[in-house]
């Protein structure tokens, strides 16, 4: 299979198809076509290449509907993207000062993040305060005094409002949230299968345009009677002539 031509506009592209099957109808139903063509290379294997574009470039698959838009989600979401950038400052100048040891633990590769991203920014960060008090494994409080400066910086952070109560309600943004992400990774995945698909649609008909030019012209070098390039779609029929009208008896 050839390389297409570059640079095929719209239309030219958006004709083919009508073009190529006509073309190939025609050579289909006339044994003397085929036999002049045969003579310049225009072998079964070709014209079945003919046909397979063809089928490729005109092929319908509808695409899935997308997800239907989860409104709580999507505001679960905006929600959680407004409170991570102004608590994380707060938290992090209130540890860094008070609690530089449970800020570096707290933070570490830790920044606020924007849109969907925020779900990560702060399920991490809520992850790393339970951490703190020993609800998720993560720390090590074999010492006393780490175990209370651990606590003491949650407690610490509950006064600036990152409350106990604050974080059950951002648990439960998490959890909406989560619904809002994984439609809006699938409507992604949709749209990427879309993209591609017509990529591909769009390869395939600008190599259906190089086939049909090249045995068009060909046809239209080698085939001298009229009618057969009428039937190719290389002419059309000359339209009848309308008899004079006859001049009126005075």
């Amino acid at each position: 299979m050839g390389t297409p031509k570059a640079g095929y506009s719209r239309q030219l592209l958006d004709e083919t198809p009508e073009r190529a099957l006509k073309f190939l109808a025609g050579v289909a139903a006339s044994a003397e076509i085929r036999t002049v063509l045969n003579q310049y290379g225009y072998c079964d294997s070709e014209h079945q290449l003919g046909w397979t574009l063809l089928h490729a470039a005109t092929g319908y698959r509808p695409s899935p509907p997308p997800p239907e838009i989860d409104h709580a989600a999507a505001e679960a979401i905006a929600a959680l993207d407004a409170w991570d950038e102004p608590n994380f400052r707060l938290a992090r100048a209130t540890l860094n000062r008070r609690f530089p040891e449970q800020a570096e633990f707290v933070f570490q590769d830790l920044t606020a993040a924007t849109g969907a991203g925020a779900l990560l920014s702060v399920r991490t960060f809520l992850d790393r305060l339970d951490m703190l008090e020993g609800k998720l494994p993560g720390r090590d409080h074999k010492h006393k005094e780490t175990k209370q400066a651990d606590l003491k910086a949650v407690a610490t952070l509950a006064e600036r409002g990152i409350t106990t109560e604050e974080r059950a309600r951002l648990r439960k943004l998490l959890t909406t949230a989560q619904r809002g992400a994984q439609a809006l990774a699938e409507t992604e995945k949709l749209a990427a299968e879309a993209a591609a698909q017509a990529a591909a649609r769009e390869q395939t008909l600008s190599e259906l345009r190089s086939f049909y030019e090249e045995w068009a012209e060909v046809a239209r070098v080698v085939i001298h009677r009229r009618d057969h390039h009428i039937r190719l779609g290389l002419a059309k029929r000359k339209p009848k002539k309308t008899a004079e009208p006859e001049p009126a008896k005075s």
